[in-house]
């Protein structure tokens, strides 16, 4: 289970110097960067079934819901220390009634390969025969992968190495990137060797913190793979609030300097109650199922490729599944509503294409930059804004060039004098960015009626060409983004935008560059987010509104569809050629005639 944070793990590796800024282009186009949602979508589910289910007998069992389910991928955990038990002895006894049980249904499997069984270890202490998070010694592991694949490699072409290898609970006794590179190169070369058509995918990393897997590419690791696995974990904070679809914006900066790569998403989850990340009372068995399919959309609409939800069934403590524990590893009768939520998704969007994102909210521009006056640099001297002809939209923008000289926290920051009033109460805030190839973070300070200042991250800069971030702003902010403090953490209006923020999210990071900013805008209106997609000539509309809030569509049919998130089903009337609904925090499917 990964223990991400939405503040990125500042890991202690290397020093990485920055790409060189781009040169500025004579005119900065509006450009549609890769990463439209893949057709059909693809939604799958950390099975375990190998792993966590205790009878090899009666496999059938687990796998007939993980069918019902309608998931055409699972991403399965084939254990070194279940395979390979002792360096002389193999048995397949859990993975070959696992696997079978699945690919029989026509269930394409991802193979995840590690962690360390105890005897392949340096640690004494680690029982031979069991797992270990400790670093394996390389040769063995290669070995090992080569078993496994040999045996699988004509029903499994998905190859997973390793599980988040920069956390230090998975990889003991800390991340070394030098270490997981050189065993991610050498078991990719042993996996192609048994198979050619084999698909390689790096081990799960958090997107939110790149240090570790821009270490892993300077160690020459990147060409060993061919899809990038993420886990975007954002909890307890809901999909929105969390900014979710943020991370795939860094990574795919890294892709624009190494080489490009499909993103998956490995695993994602929400706890329904206490758990090794979730606080107390911020999750439920309601908020789990509401957050399931808004984060698989959020994510597949960012561009990528497979999301692969965490997980099928409870464990005790950490109730991240869609089945609760019952009466311990064998009972799968205690569904929670997360399990028809995410099948009632995957009936509905199976075999269907994306159209549009139906943007429901008013972008009212705060600042066009068609002149800098008025702001100034504070904290530190790190950077200059200058006004600049390579725009969005207009004449003008902010061309923001910064130079950070330390492995510590580096940052610059450009006040408003005054600030800009934050006309009524805006859903978030959002601005155009010109990005330059690194992940840092574009930030904003919000002066609120309590005299508080809330800092709000708008996400990684990303790659060169335009693309607008933004992020909402009325969620309770963590302690680390109280910029002066005195209030309850949340933004009190009348507020005003106090400044925005450049930091080095990665603090390892040392170098300069140059992004250009462009409209910076309050976004107002109901939150309501509306994607449209169509399937044999019908139009679907899946609608979800975390605070509530009444929809008119307009419509050809004559009458509509509307199946709730749990998969009940009723007709909607038609008045004048509009729907009219309401729709709150639960995803709801509305099929009509466009």
């Amino acid at each position: 289970m990964s223990l991400n944070r939405i503040i990125p793990i500042l890991l202690a590796l290397v020093a990485l110097t920055a790409a060189t800024a781009p040169d500025a282009p004579s005119r900065l186009e509006p450009m549609t960067l890769p990463g439209l949602p893949a057709n059909p979508p693809s939604f799958g589910l950390n099975s375990h079934l190998a792993t966590r289910y205790p009878d090899p007998s009666s496999m059938d069992v687990p796998a007939a819901l993980v069918s019902e389910l309608g998931v055409t991928w699972v991403r399965e955990d084939l254990h070194w220390h279940r395979v390979q038990p002792r360096p002389d002895v193999w048995d397949w006894t859990f993975t070959d009634a696992a696997l079978r049980a699945l690919l029989s249904r026509g269930i394409n499997v991802l193979g995840v390969l590690g962690p360390s069984v105890g005897w392949a270890t340096p640690y004494r202490n680690d029982i031979p025969n069991d797992v270990s998070y400790y670093a394996p010694d390389p040769d063995a592991f290669v070995n090992y992968a080569r078993g496994v694949v040999t045996r699988y490699y004509r029903y499994v072409k998905h190859w997973e190495i390793w599980n988040e290898p920069d956390l230090a609970i998975f990889w003991r006794p800390a991340p070394d990137a030098a270490a997981y590179a050189d065993l991610l190169m050498r078991t990719a070369t042993a996996i192609r060797e048994v198979d050619p058509e084999a698909t390689i995918l790096i081990g799960g990393v958090n997107p939110f913190d790149t240090t570790f897997l821009r270490a892993v590419a300077e160690y020459g690791a990147w060409n060993s793979f061919d899809i990038l696995a993420i886990h975007p974990y954002v909890n307890p904070y809901a999909p929105e609030d969390g900014n979710l679809a943020a991370a795939v914006t860094g990574i795919r900066a890294l892709g624009q300097r190494y080489g490009p790569r499909p993103i998956w998403v490995t695993e994602v989850g929400w706890a329904s109650g206490p758990s090794d990340r979730d606080n107390p009372g911020r999750a439920d068995e309601q908020s789990q199922a509401n957050y399931l399919p808004r984060a698989m959309l959020m994510l597949w609409e960012a561009g990528v490729e497979q999301v692969f939800w965490y997980s099928f069934k409870d464990d005790p403590g950490n109730p991240y599944g869609l089945i609760r524990l019952g009466r311990g590893r064998t009972d799968y009768s205690p569904r929670k509503p997360a399990f028809d939520a995410f099948r009632t998704l995957n009936q509905h969007l199976a075999d269907a294409t994306f159209v549009e994102r139906r943007d429901l909210f008013e972008r009212r521009v705060l600042v066009d930059f068609e002149t800098v006056q008025g702001w100034r640099r504070v904290s530190q001297p790190n950077g200059t804004l200058r006004l600049s002809g390579n725009a969005y939209r207009g004449d003008g923008s902010a061309e923001l060039s910064y130079n950070f000289t330390t492995r510590q926290n580096d940052y610059v920051a450009f006040e408003r004098e005054p600030p800009l009033p934050l006309e009524g109460a805006p859903y978030a805030i959002g601005a155009w960015v010109y990005g330059d190839g690194s992940t840092h973070g574009l930030k904003v300070w919000i002066r609120d009626a309590e005299g508080e200042v809330l800092q709000f991250v708008l996400g990684p800069v990303g790659a060169p060409g335009w693309h607008f971030l933004q992020t909402p702003i009325g969620s309770e902010v963590e302690p680390g983004n109280v910029i002066v403090p005195g209030g309850n953490r949340r933004v009190d209006f009348p507020a005003a935008l106090q400044a925005i923020v450049l930091d080095d999210i990665v603090d390892a990071f040392v170098g300069g560059g140059t992004i250009w900013i462009d409209d910076l805008c309050a976004i107002h209106g109901h939150e309501i987010y509306d994607l449209r997609l169509e399937r044999n000539g019908e139009a679907l509309d899946v609608l979800w509104s975390p605070p509530g809030a009444r929809v008119t569509l307009a419509t050809r049919s004559a009458e509509a569809r509307l199946i709730g998130r749990d998969g009940a089903e009723r007709a909607l009337p038609v008045e004048n050629g509009r729907l009219r609904l309401m729709v709150g925090p639960d995803p709801i499917y509305v099929w009509h005639r466009r």
